[in-house]
């Protein structure tokens, strides 16, 4: 089987140039928790999971000493969220480093993602995002292979 055969063709895209405020409008609407990114040619370039979300307002100084945590006070976080409004996505992604493409083998898929643990992967030709396979979709279709 290929994974043509169970990709979901309507991946949720945002643009480099858009912005933190323009993601978090559309984050209601995302069905896989992430958002891939493309540019002005809509050539994959990164990805915005959750986690990406989540750093932009936590302080770096933070990874390397977590006593430091107790200086955010209780405004904190409103703040950091209104200071990141106007960030690009270009700022916050990270880099996309798999892909598969529609002609491949499932089993491609699974093995990527359990390499790089992740829970999605996007499907390109010719650089551009045609597709997603999540982490669910395999496991329904080990249930669908078990029950026929």
């Amino acid at each position: 089987m290929k994974v043509k055969d169970i990709m979901d063709s309507s991946p949720d895209i945002i643009r480099t140039s858009d912005t933190f405020e323009r993601l978090i409008k559309i984050l209601g609407e995302v069905k896989y928790h992430v958002v891939f990114v493309v540019d002005g040619e809509d050539k994959l370039v990164g990805i915005v999971t959750e986690g990406d979300i989540i750093k932009v307002l936590v302080p770096k100084y933070i990874t390397v000493d977590e006593s430091l945590i107790s200086v955010m006070d209780a405004d904190y976080f409103k703040r950091k969220c209104l200071e990141s409004k106007n960030l690009t996505i270009n700022e916050i992604m990270s880099k996309t480093t798999c892909t598969v493409r529609e002609e491949d083998p499932i089993i491609k898929a699974a093995a990527l993602m359990v390499i790089n643990k992740i829970h999605t992967i996007p499907v390109v030709r010719n650089g551009k995002v045609v597709g997603i396979v999540p982490r669910l979709t395999l496991i329904k279709q080990i249930t669908k292979v078990l029950i026929e």
